[in-house]
């Protein structure tokens, strides 16, 4: 008789009963025996080891979401990776693990049998054969890993917020030699199931870091990195299981596993040991050349063609292969400085890992990236705030960015140099890298806890203008090392050659603008550093009396919505040099997705072969091309997602190409995903934006500037007339809503130099209508009029 194991949340109570009376019932009929949790109870507790022994024991899993519990999703996540036949149940009466369920979106192609009662429960179980979906979801991925071993030391989960936490993690990561394949929940709140087996598949260890319950977010992090690690656990992975303290008593399945931590110290002396023993493991692994994955299927076609990551850290490596550009933005690094705009997901950071390895295949360039990755903002305003002078702020920010860009400049050349070998290094080159080692309380620490300690310093000695510009200078310059930056550009005129460029290329100062009142600030402190770099581009200049034709050029990638505030505190907004990554044309557009099939699939294949011999040629009397533009931002982010989840979903089923109810079902996962994209995109302004959004499910597609007001009341958004413009005007900005400027037609807005003229146009025509923009009508249920 087959053995089974139940886990469900005691919460509702509801749900528990109607399971345990269909067990006994079950039970009685002599097919199974189905143990639940209430069964494994010693001493008054229950103890992780037995529940996992148990899925062990167990011929099959069954579990309830209902509540969408979190130690109910680790026992899932454990099956899974123990390849368990898995029964999933959901009473979907319950309004808020609906919606806990859809925001959650890993579990949602696995299926589950709908119940409000035991007698639900009792048939669904002798009508479903309880198949082998945790051993096919493992499998069809082991099948496209065919000859993979160790990829990246571990997967790192990383917080929905930035915290200096997550820098200590990544610190202590790059000073192990440990870079890790990072899923920013702050960037994507979530990636799709097949992709985190995938990648924990492919690497030893898995990192989770929990969120505090006290921080926005928090719920879908934590059910998320608990899913997870019991998958990495099932998998025999070597899991680390963090949070930042407070942070109630954790789920009682992990509660012995999850470390937690309320200073950056601590933090650190818990990570440590978790990485000198992963160094441990990926040294045996490689050692014996042993695979990472055993028992693998051969793959079909469909299996074998790829379309790479959706997110341009996680193939940061290969992305030169296949980029698809929109100008010619090689150019840019004629001018001292330049910036590249474009919308959240439109290619900034891909174009940004482009320009890196297509300028440093010249070996006259020295290329610097600047990837923080947590800038807070808080010491900034605080600093700004003592100053109240223009050119007391004007000067400090200055100061601080030549200070950084001076130093990381200098620890990117070391970082370079001390991997050759000591014969190759000039006398010059030797004194650099004695010069870094000398002051390396300086360049060993990372960029933005470089910026802390600057302003901290400032801060701490309460600098004033006091009766002199000059004397606040002199004190300014000795609080940022100002002799560090004189002695760096001497090292540099010393070991840079003839005609040779110093290239800056710097992302993410975006990521730390949640806050409205932060906007004025931070566009001056952006400012401040394009100043800056015409400084440096001066100061270098000089140095050209010892026969050295050094340039330096700054390339700066910003989000689109927060370039319009910057442009707008400039003084001069028309000296600002920039470039904008837009996806207007289809034809480009989708070239996006044709380069990546014909670089990264594992057969030979052809552009058109995508379209002929991959993908179904229409889907509801529409050509497929046609019905995906039309439901879909055109974003280069939204277009990888897409079809990566028609290929998973296509495999899944078994099919032999793409079809149509594919592309439906990848539709309906992508309406789920950008939803959340646009959550995250929002972060700048309107905290209300999910409840608003949740508050247009189930009704039409269109929507008067009248029934948008009520919406704001409903969610406590204030709504006075200029609020309520405002308010529409963010919502087109993110493309959620669209103008009317014909009669019946509608226009979305996907730049931001046609914002002004689509408003003008629908106000021409006394429009009082907006559509809401298709990506959206899966999982908000919106009906088309």
């Amino acid at each position: 008789m087959e053995q089974g194991f139940f886990a469900y949340s005691s919460q509702p109570s509801s749900s528990g009963e109607a399971i345990e009376e269909a067990v006994r019932e079950i039970n009685k009929g002599n097919l199974a025996t189905i143990t639940t949790w209430r069964g494994l109870r010693i001493s008054g507790r229950i103890i992780i080891k037995e529940i996992l022994d148990q899925i062990d024991k167990s011929d099959f899993f069954c579990a309830d979401l209902t509540g969408m519990n979190d130690n109910v999703l680790f026992e899932i996540g454990y099956a899974i990776g123990r390849a368990k036949p898995i029964w999933l149940v959901f009473d979907t009466s319950y309004a808020y693990s609906q919606h806990r369920f859809k925001e959650f979106q890993l579990l949602s192609t696995v299926g589950y049998s709908k119940y409000t009662n035991t007698q639900n429960l009792v048939q669904s179980f002798y009508q479903q054969e309880i198949g082998a979906q945790g051993q096919s979801i493992i499998s069809q991925t082991l099948s496209q890993l065919e000859g993979q071993i160790v990829s990246k030391p571990f997967l790192y989960l990383k917080s929905q917020v930035a915290t200096n936490y997550s820098q200590e993690i990544i610190n202590q990561a790059d000073f192990n030699n440990l870079k890790p394949i990072i899923d920013d929940a702050g960037e994507n709140k979530i990636e799709s199931l097949e992709w985190y087996i995938e990648n924990i598949l492919k690497a030893p260890a898995l990192l989770a870091e929990f969120s505090t319950l006290a921080r926005v977010g928090f719920e879908l992090q934590n059910s998320k990195c608990a899913f997870l690690s019991g998958l990495a656990i099932g998998l025999d992975k070597k899991v680390l299981m963090v949070a930042e303290r407070p942070y109630e008593e954790a789920p009682i399945d992990y509660r012995d596993l999850l470390k937690k931590y309320s200073t950056r110290e601590q933090c650190a002396q818990i990570i440590k040991p978790f990485f000198e023993d992963l160094k441990k493991i990926i040294s045996e692994l490689f050692s014996n050349r042993r695979e990472l994955i055993h028992g693998r299927k051969l793959q079909s076609n469909l299996q074998k063609i790829n379309f790479g990551e959706f997110t341009a850290e996680h193939e940061s490596d290969k992305i030169y292969e296949y980029y698809v550009e929109t100008s010619h933005i090689e150019t840019l690094v004629r001018n001292e400085y330049s910036i590249i705009v474009g919308r959240k997901g439109s290619g900034k950071t891909a174009a940004l890992y482009y320009l890196d390895q297509l300028l440093s295949n010249d070996k006259r360039n020295f290329v610097c990236v600047i990837k923080p990755v947590n800038f807070e903002v808080e010491g900034v305003i605080r600093l700004l705030e003592m100053l109240s002078e223009d050119f007391e702020q004007g000067f400090v920010i200055e100061a601080v960015w030549k200070f950084l860009i001076y130093t990381e400049v200098a620890k990117t050349i070391y970082d370079k140099l001390k991997n050759k070998p000591l014969y190759s290094l000039t006398e010059q080159e030797i004194a650099f890298n004695s010069y870094i080692k000398l002051h390396e309380n300086i360049f060993a620490t990372d960029f933005s806890t470089r910026l802390e300690e600057q302003i901290e310093e400032i801060l701490r000695n309460r600098v004033s203008i006091g009766p002199k510009q000059s004397e606040f200078r002199i004190r300014i310059s000795e609080y940022l090392h100002n002799n560090i930056i004189l002695q760096i550009r001497e090292h540099l005129a010393n070991i840079i050659g003839k005609n040779e460029k110093i290239i800056v290329l710097i992302d993410n100062l975006d990521k730390s603008w949640k806050k409205s009142g932060d906007l004025k600030v931070i566009s001056k402190y952006i400012l401040g550093l394009l100043g800056a770099t015409g400084r440096i581009a001066k100061d270098l200049a000089v140095i050209k009396s010892k026969q050295r034709n050094l340039t330096f050029n700054l390339i700066l990638f910003l989000r689109s919505d927060i370039f319009k505030y910057i442009m707008a505190e400039s003084r001069e907004p028309d000296k600002i040099e920039f470039s904008k990554i837009k996806w207007e044309d289809p034809e480009l557009f989708f070239r996006i997705i044709e380069e990546r099939f014909v670089q990264l699939s594992t057969t030979s294949v052809q552009y058109d072969d995508l379209w002929n011999n991959y993908v179904a040629q229409d889907v509801d009397q529409m050509p497929t091309r046609d019905y995906i533009i039309e439901r879909v931002f055109p974003r280069p982010r939204d277009i990888i997602y897409f079809f990566r989840r028609a290929k998973e979903v296509a495999v899944s089923r078994g099919h032999a190409i793409i079809k149509a109810e594919d592309i439906r079902q990848a539709y309906s996962d992508y309406s789920s995903w950008v939803f959340q994209s646009i959550i995250v995109e929002n972060g700048v302004t309107v905290h209300q934006m999910s409840d608003f959004m949740y508050h247009l499910a189930g009704g039409n597609n269109i929507i008067s500037k009248q029934e948008i007001g009520l919406i704001m009341d409903a969610v406590s958004i204030n709504r006075e007339s200029d609020l309520l413009e405002n308010f529409i005007d963010h919502l087109v900005s993110l493309s959620i809503l669209g103008r009317e400027t014909r009669e019946n037609i509608f226009r979305f807005e996907y730049d931001m130099d046609n914002s002004e003229k689509v408003k003008i146009l629908a106000n021409k025509l006394g429009s009082n209508r907006l559509m809401i923009h298709r990506a959206l009508y899966p999982h908000l249920e919106i009906e088309e009029s």
